[in-house]
């Protein structure tokens, strides 16, 4: 194969390899020590993946969080077809497990005793050293953590917020610490969580950066009832991966409206949206989506779609290609809503959906789960 292959330029042979699949690219490594150091080669990499990106080569994984964490892998040129795959096992048992989200191929997904970094097309697999701040952190009990995944250059990062009491005062404690696949390790930083967060993960990833709704204190004058609207502040919380920093913006209506409705983050179109959708039987049943504009401080939302009415409570969970909505109706089937022509087709799925079941647009690579920043491995070659 290394005497055929002489007789393509490397160029030409290099522009057909781009075009194949990760599975097949996979297998191909083993052809010769020449197509595994390319293949392997970090510069290939990310033009696979900017390829595959132009050719628009999103898919979604759907993780229905039924006993046995089911997760289905669903194309946007084929919805007929789903395919069911199983995450990754390690020698810990599998109890809650979450997609925390997905940037260049690369999952995050959280369990109670551990975090996974996963790379589903190449089955690659890495679990994360133990966190700097456990359940028991000098004088500290950790009471609570949510965690991020996103990536700055070509360093992959998650992020983890964790709140501790002082077992002593007990002072309740912010403490922020950040893993890098450069170093492999975690570090603890200073960095100030401007609000509060309730999620126990990031609601979306967008170019690198993740999302989370966070909120201020319950107001002083709110009266807790059945169905009663809690009054508090609520903001969009982002983290920034470069300079390491926590930012928010206040969400749409946020002097006026903002706490009658529930609310999900999704992404629209590559800009950040929050859909706002109904929190009880009485309320109006619409569906509405704001998307946040960019390099914008005052008026950063504008609304774009308002879906309904729903002669039932319908469940936004995100958004996919083209400005399709996905949505989980009361019979907790899964549907896309495509607002040009008005109508909702379902999704097939592996595993009956759930209440908590969560979405995360997810595109093939062949980027190594510990971004590359080791020396090739050893492999037989045919």
């Amino acid at each position: 194969m290394e005497t055929r292959t002489k007789y393509l330029p490397e160029e030409i042979l290099t522009d057909i390899l781009l075009r194949l699949s990760v599975k097949s690219l996979v297998r191909f490594r083993l052809v010769c020590k020449s197509w595994f150091t390319l293949l392997k080669n970090l510069s290939f990499i990310t033009t696979h993946l900017n390829h595959s990106s132009a050719y628009n080569c999103n898919h979604l994984l759907v993780h229905t969080q039924a006993k046995n964490h089911a997760i289905s892998l669903l194309s946007n040129k084929t919805l007929d077809v789903t395919l069911k795959i199983d995450s990754p096992r390690t020698p810990k048992a599998v109890e809650r497990e979450v997609i925390v989200g997905s940037c260049n191929g690369l999952v995050c997904l959280s369990r109670d005793s551990e975090i996974v970094l996963w790379n589903p097309a190449t089955k690659e697999h890495k679990v994360l050293p133990t966190p700097c701040i456990g359940p028991l952190f000098f004088n500290y009990a950790l009471t609570w953590s949510s965690i991020g995944f996103g990536f700055y250059g070509k360093e992959y990062k998650v992020v983890r917020m964790v709140n501790s009491t002082n077992l002593v005062s007990g002072k309740i404690t912010p403490k922020v610490e950040v893993y890098s696949t450069s170093s492999g390790s975690w570090r603890v930083i200073n960095a100030i969580i401007p609000c509060y967060v309730d999620q126990r993960k990031c609601s979306v990833v967008l170019k690198g950066v993740p999302y989370w709704l966070g909120f201020g204190p319950i107001c002083p004058n709110t009266i807790f009832e059945p169905q009663r609207e809690v009054l508090r502040d609520e903001f969009v919380l982002s983290f920034d991966m470069g300079n390491e920093v926590f930012l928010q913006v206040d969400v749409p209506g946020a002097k006026d409206y903002h706490y009658k409705y529930s609310k999900k983050l999704g992404v629209y179109n590559e800009s950040v949206a929050i859909m706002y959708y109904p929190s009880y039987e009485k309320d109006i049943r619409f569906i509405e989506l704001w998307v946040m504009k960019d390099h914008v401080v005052d008026e950063c939302w504008v609304q774009v779609l308002r879906i309904g009415p729903f002669s039932t409570l319908w469940t936004p969970l995100g958004c996919w290609e083209n400005g399709v909505v996905i949505l989980q109706n009361p019979k907790d089937e899964l549907l896309l809503y495509d607002p040009t022509i008005g109508k909702a087709e379902a999704v097939p799925t592996n595993g009956a959906p759930t209440f908590s079941t969560s979405i995360a647009t997810y595109m093939e690579s062949l980027v190594p789960v510990d971004g590359g920043n080791k020396d090739l491995k050893e492999t037989k070659f045919v």
